[in-house]
């Protein structure tokens, strides 16, 4: 993968691709900043101490250069900031107070989107998807697989009910372009990812729109930087025959209502953190409290719009999802706020 596809994600997922003309100079202008953005960041960390071996000795008396400003390392759950998923029912508690500022809706909207996966079943819980059934067998059967992201088998999350459905809905369906474990009537949490280490229209403009990630590299690391403004929307899908039959899953958050909808600061999620294990990310999280119901058809072009659009091959598997946090390391009720 070229340095550009690594650093770079596109601003406006589905907008028109520009003529063509000077993409190829443009694509290396992308590439050697996000090069040279790399090449500073070795510098800096060579100076600050983050560096390999320094060759030169220094005279006893001297300080010890300063520890490294910024640690990517997983920290233990008793030592990181808040985390996510957060348990979103009514009753659900937290301790923690944040101190990262929670971005509101017009401030994510400003945010380039950086990239498009989801994951098996919810991460988050609310009254409208809290079946827990799969999530207790799949952590029965693998207990001793410590925090291995098993992509033939990830972990699932919570479910939409399934009770009162009927066996026209839930008949099976061939999904053509998203893989893995994609069925009907099982529940998935897309999440559209926005940050300020992504692209502005500008960026691409004469280049045609390849540049989009798989994961969130793009959205943690795109240009060199360390530190970017992130903001995730994660709505609850759950496929039935009959469901909604929505166009363009790709800009769900958009184009699916969300009017029933919290949010609050946390961190990434995945199968890789638990509650001992914890991301050292601080992101905020819009999350839509509904299920929704959409068509297989509607669900596997989600998929293909990924691929085609983007090729974003790894995403068109759903991705494990992370235990539900205990209320010791994420934010206190105050702070889980309706979307604003």
């Amino acid at each position: 993968m070229s340095a550009a596809s690594i650093f770079a994600a596109s601003p406006a997922l589905g907008q028109p691709a520009q003529p063509a003309g000077s993409a190829r100079q443009r694509r290396v202008r992308i590439a050697g900043r996000a090069l040279a953005g790399l090449a500073c960041l070795a510098v800096a960390a060579s100076v600050a101490g983050c560096g390999g071996d320094a060759k030169e000795e220094v005279p006893d008396p001297t300080p010890a250069p300063a520890p490294c400003p910024y640690s990517f390392e997983k920290p233990a759950c008793e030592d990181a900031e808040p985390q996510s998923p957060r348990d979103l029912t009514a009753s659900a508690t937290g301790l923690l107070t944040p101190k990262a500022a929670t971005l509101n809706d017009a401030q994510a909207k400003f945010l380039p989107l950086t990239n498009v996966h989801f994951h098996l079943g919810a991460e988050h819980k609310s009254e409208e998807y809290s079946d827990d059934a799969d999530s207790v067998t799949y952590d029965a059967d693998h207990s001793d697989h410590g925090h291995r992201r098993l992509a033939e088998s990830p972990r699932p999350g919570f479910m939409c009910s399934t009770a009162g459905l009927t066996a026209e809905e839930l008949a099976p369906y061939n999904f053509a372009s998203c893989k893995g474990m994609v069925e009907v009537g099982k529940s998935y949490e897309v999440h559209y990812v926005h940050s300020s280490a992504g692209y502005s229209p500008n960026d691409f403009e004469g280049v045609e729109e390849d540049l989009i990630s798989d994961g969130l590299g793009g959205a943690a690391n795109g240009r060199g930087m360390l530190n970017p403004m992130i903001v995730v929307e994660g709505q609850v899908f759950q496929i039935v025959h009959g469901g909604e039959e929505v166009s363009d899953m790709l800009h769900g958050w958009t184009v699916v209502g969300h009017s029933n909808s919290v949010m609050y600061p946390g961190s990434t999620t995945g199968q890789s953190h638990d509650n001992e294990v914890c991301s050292p990310y601080a992101i905020t999280w819009h999350v839509d409290k509904a299920c929704h119901k959409v068509s297989p058809e509607s669900f596997d072009k989600l998929c293909k719009q990924m691929k085609d659009k983007y090729n974003l091959e790894a995403d068109l598997y759903p991705h494990g999802s992370r235990k539900l946090v205990d209320s010791r390391f994420v934010v206190k009720a105050d702070y889980v706020k309706p979307l604003a």
